[in-house]
């Protein structure tokens, strides 16, 4: 059975790392006893595996663009903490005007006074957090430039 070229060419990275079928491989190898062109492939293959070529610019892109990455993690990070602060406070104190005081028969107030102060850890919380976003967004612009 005779098989193109390039069908080859889309086998030989599979050929080269072992992981075709035994029939794929003797195909290809009968292939490759006739065909001069599809040797050099695998040798550049071979090549290109064997001594990968990297630039500084292809490095120096990498990192950036992992630095920007780790930065928007961050940033993403601090305004989901921000968004979630700022929902547990307005809840505690919904939930504080919804519940309500009662007053007791023998004269004793009970009211969901922890709610309060939850609420202000909440709000400590949105205000550590817009801080921590804004030092990050300042931060990545400096960088920028």
């Amino acid at each position: 059975m005779r098989l193109s070229c390039e069908i080859i060419r889309d086998l030989l990275p599979l050929y080269y790392d072992k992981v075709c079928s035994k029939e794929s491989s003797s195909l290809i190898e009968e292939h490759l006893a006739d065909c001069p062109q599809c040797v050099d492939e695998l040798q550049k293959l071979k090549m290109d595996f064997q001594n990968p070529t990297i630039t500084d610019g292809k490095v120096k892109l990498m990192e950036n663009i992992s630095e920007k990455w780790k930065r928007d993690k961050r940033v993403s990070f601090t305004k989901g903490f921000m968004l979630v602060s700022a929902l547990g406070a307005m809840l505690c104190f919904i939930a504080f005007n919804v519940i309500g005081a009662e007053v007791l028969p023998d004269g004793t107030l009970v009211e969901p006074f922890a709610l309060i102060p939850i609420g202000y850890i909440f709000i400590l919380m949105f205000i550590i957090s817009l801080i921590c976003n804004f030092v990050f967004l300042k931060k990545y612009k400096i960088k920028i430039k």
